[in-house]
């Protein structure tokens, strides 16, 4: 299904085909904005992004060290799966039983689907 074309918006469908688990998604550009959202409400994708932005902030702490490439937190009525690859960040948030190794492994595909489009 990738091709030259995937963009954002595709691109988190293109994760939702891969996996049944998710239940939203966010893929934000290298200066931290939204490039796409699902859900599409304003007010959950504000909360979303600004959560993951905290996320992302507390993570790059270590000083001396690389940014994350890849962050899951789990949590009792799910989890959260966030990869960040080509100046892109993808963020998953997943039932309770989506399998860790899986999830970020359709992250990253995605990721190298889209960074594949934009070359």
């Amino acid at each position: 299904m990738a091709s030259a074309a995937l963009t954002p918006e595709l691109a988190l469908r293109y994760l939702a085909e891969f996996s049944t688990d998710v239940r939203a998604a966010m893929l934000l550009g290298a200066d931290g904005s939204v490039a796409a959202s699902d859900p599409d409400d304003p007010e959950a994708r504000e909360a979303l992004r600004d959560g993951l932005a905290m996320l992302i902030e507390a993570a790059d702490l270590r000083p001396g060290t690389d940014p994350v490439a890849e962050i899951e937190v789990m949590m009792p009525a799910g989890s959260l799966f966030v990869v960040r690859r080509g100046g892109w960040v993808l963020a998953a948030v997943a039932g309770r039983y989506a399998l860790s190794s899986l999830m970020r492994y359709d992250l990253n595909r995605v990721l190298g689907d889209l960074a594949e489009g934009g070359s």
